[in-house]
């Protein structure tokens, strides 16, 4: 049986404040170790180091910060699935024109042995060339 979560806007909360630090640390520190995230036009990458790898060649070359709002929260037993939407504004750290981006995603947060709740899954896509 699934239940609507009251915290779940802090998990939802803590996952945007750590990407919007711009800190690979802070990002890793909210990932489970066999975290899968699917980005745009990306290859899939699975696991904390791939993901970490990942963030912080992202946040060396830009700065950026999400507004996402939450949609739904929902929890089932030890999984919660979060969809959102997001609008993002990234400037090049090198200078140039910021970029802007409009998508939608969703996350799927676990609950380890220890009661605590780490990003499984961020899976997300931008709204370029939707109608």
């Amino acid at each position: 049986m699934s239940e609507t979560h009251p915290a779940g806007e802090n998990l939802h909360n803590l996952y945007v404040t750590a990407i919007n630090s711009n800190d690979t640390q802070a990002v890793a520190a909210r990932l489970s170790d066999n975290v899968v995230f699917q980005t745009p036009g990306e290859p899939e990458l699975v696991g904390k180091e791939a993901v970490t790898e990942w963030a912080s060649s992202f946040f060396e070359a830009f700065e950026a910060h999400w507004d996402k709002t939450e949609n739904l929260f929902e929890v089932s037993g030890d999984f919660a699935i979060s969809r959102y939407t997001y609008s993002a504004r990234i400037q090049p750290r090198e200078g140039g024109a910021p970029m802007e981006e409009f998508g939608k995603g969703v996350c799927v947060y676990r609950r380890g042995t220890d009661g605590k709740w780490l990003l499984a899954i961020d899976s997300w896509s931008t709204n370029e060339g939707a109608q």
